[in-house]
């Protein structure tokens, strides 16, 4: 990850034509990193996390694989949705949170960083307070929000 966060965005911005427009909106939005935002990634929760190889019955070695990562919000308000195409490599690493056993493997992001590779492929790292990674190389991704309403 960045040193500082200036840093991180000169680097966003000096490699733009390296990322799609949807990844660079991404990673470029203050709003993503802001700790009063509700679109930030800071302090969301992982909801779910779904990993397909999607295959073409007609050759079947030849398949597709994507993730998506559900996340909660960091105000508990909506989800955020990131869906990553063209997947070239993926870790995942889950340890318990140390400071709070109800907290879970994978509770309060801490960071998250976007970058390009020399083979044009991006990479989306995301840590969390618990010491817990999610690293996915990919050749796009894209994000998605859907906020709650509440019946009054």
């Amino acid at each position: 990850m960045q040193k500082d966060f200036d840093s991180y965005l000169e680097y966003i911005e000096a490699n733009r034509s390296r990322f799609s427009a949807a990844v660079y909106e991404f990673a470029s939005s203050i709003t993503r990193y802001d700790l009063n935002s509700p679109h930030s990634l800071h302090d969301a929760w992982l909801s779910s996390l779904t990993v397909k190889e999607n295959r073409n019955s007609e050759r079947p070695f030849e398949l597709d694989t994507t993730i998506e990562l559900v996340l909660l919000g960091p105000m508990h308000d909506r989800e955020i949705s990131l869906k990553y195409v063209g997947v070239q490599s993926y870790r995942f690493e889950g340890k318990q949170n140390p400071y709070n056993w109800a907290d879970t493997f994978h509770g309060d992001i801490s960071g998250h960083e976007v970058t390009a590779t020399d083979d044009g492929s991006v990479v989306h790292e995301i840590e969390y307070v618990s010491g817990s990674r999610i690293v996915i190389s990919c050749k796009d991704f894209a994000c998605t929000e859907y906020e709650y309403t509440h019946n009054k």
